[in-house]
């Protein structure tokens, strides 16, 4: 095996294992690459990960560094390798610790219980931060995923200008609210953009893009593209977007060849009548929940949507004191266990405020709505810290 780490933990490897049993050390300190210590070469890591890469190797540093070296070697495809301050915990005697690393299944082992043991010890840690810091003070993203969210506040800005003229009102929701309120912009680890809209705008906005927008599949079938836009009169300036329909929502994405996937989100609310009990809503979730519970595509999921939606529409108002998540909302299904509306004055009268730059419209009383979504906003969520849809692995987060 090859000794990772020349210093004293290195010797007493050298000693437990046996001078015999070792070919040499590596050592990320180029003062001692290409020296000799204890009677063995000391090689670079470039070398190890060039020449001895399917060697057993044997990290010898302390717990910390052992981890940031045990990442090192799987970054660079050295797969076969051993902790030995773990090593050392276990066993006492040099035979059986051989006759238990012959097997390379049992160093895989070794190599998971080491890993499990660190997970327990971030859980530890993130627990203890969770408890200490709060989450109001957490610094906004950086690198990839900042530009990721300040390019999406600009699209949604732009989009919103180009259809003014349906004269709708989209309001800042979800995730999105919820920065608003606890971080004054985006949740640092956010990576979309979401608005929800009440039934007739939801409905009109929808309308428009079945005329005016490409669908994704219109829109990458370049053969194509001039009928299509001529067919569907595509508005002006909005030649480089299109649109998805979900089942539970809507999406309406740039084209840009620097963001993969930069689009936003659209959900729908509904006015319900005041005669219709939040029991009465339950049995309809339940019900839809079931159904899409076997429909084994989105076009299948859309239609139980519309089913569900046409067999309720008499219990949807124009207008209401009891508000809730559209029936064709992901929420509705996700959360229809909060066992009552939420009332108009919430919502209503919209307020226009600065998001990040850009001028959207939030409800009435914002932090009323998202503790309505979320429960309680100032805790930190078992997420947290990790963006959903976008993972930079270059410059960090």
């Amino acid at each position: 095996m090859i000794l990772f780490g020349s210093g004293n933990l290195g010797y007493q490897a050298l000693q437990f294992v046996g001078e015999e049993n070792v070919l040499c050390f590596c050592d990320n300190n180029p003062k001692v690459v290409g020296t000799e210590r204890y009677g063995k070469e000391v090689i670079s890591f470039e070398e190890l990960k060039h020449k001895y890469c399917e060697e057993v190797i044997m990290i010898c540093a302390g717990d910390i560094d052992s981890f940031a070296m045990a990442k090192q070697c799987e970054e660079n495809n050295v797969f076969d390798y051993l902790i030995y301050i773990f090593i050392v915990e276990r066993f006492s005697e040099k035979d059986k610790l051989f006759s238990f690393l012959d097997q390379p299944i049992n160093r895989m082992k070794l190599r998971k219980e080491i890993y499990l043991r660190k997970i327990r010890d971030l859980d530890s840690q993130v627990e203890y931060f969770r408890n200490h810091v709060d989450i109001r003070y957490i610094k906004p993203a950086t690198g990839k995923l900042r530009e990721r969210q300040l390019k999406t506040v600009q699209i949604s800005a732009e989009f919103f200008e180009k259809i003014k003229d349906i004269d709708i009102k989209p309001i800042l929701y979800g995730g999105n609210l919820l920065g608003y309120v606890r971080h004054h912009g985006f949740i640092p680890w956010d990576d979309d953009i979401d608005f929800a809209l009440m039934r007739k705008e939801y409905d009109a906005l929808k309308e428009y893009c079945k005329k005016h927008i490409y669908t994704i599949e219109e829109f990458q079938n370049k053969k194509y593209i001039e009928k299509t836009k001529e067919e569907k009169q595509i508005a002006e300036g909005l030649e480089e977007y299109y649109w998805i329909l979900y089942f539970d929502h809507f999406r309406i994405i740039k084209d840009d060849p620097e963001v993969d996937n930069l689009g936003v989100d659209f959900f729908s609310l509904d006015y319900y009548v005041d005669s219709y009990s939040f029991e009465e809503l339950k049995e309809v979730a339940e019900t839809l929940r079931e159904r899409l519970a076997i429909a084994d595509s989105n076009d299948k999921k859309i239609v139980c949507m519309e089913q569900t939606l046409k067999e309720n529409k008499n219990y949807l108002a124009e207008d209401s004191n009891h508000i809730y998540f559209g029936m064709d909302n992901m929420e509705f299904i996700q959360n229809y266990d909060k066992c009552h509306w939420f009332s108009k004055d919430i919502l209503f009268p919209l307020k226009k405020v600065f998001y990040e730059g850009e001028q959207f419209f939030i409800p009435n009383r914002p932090e009323d709505l998202a503790k309505y979504e979320y429960g309680d906003i100032w805790k930190y969520p078992e997420d947290a810290g990790i963006p959903r849809h976008f993972r930079d692995e270059g410059d960090g987060r």
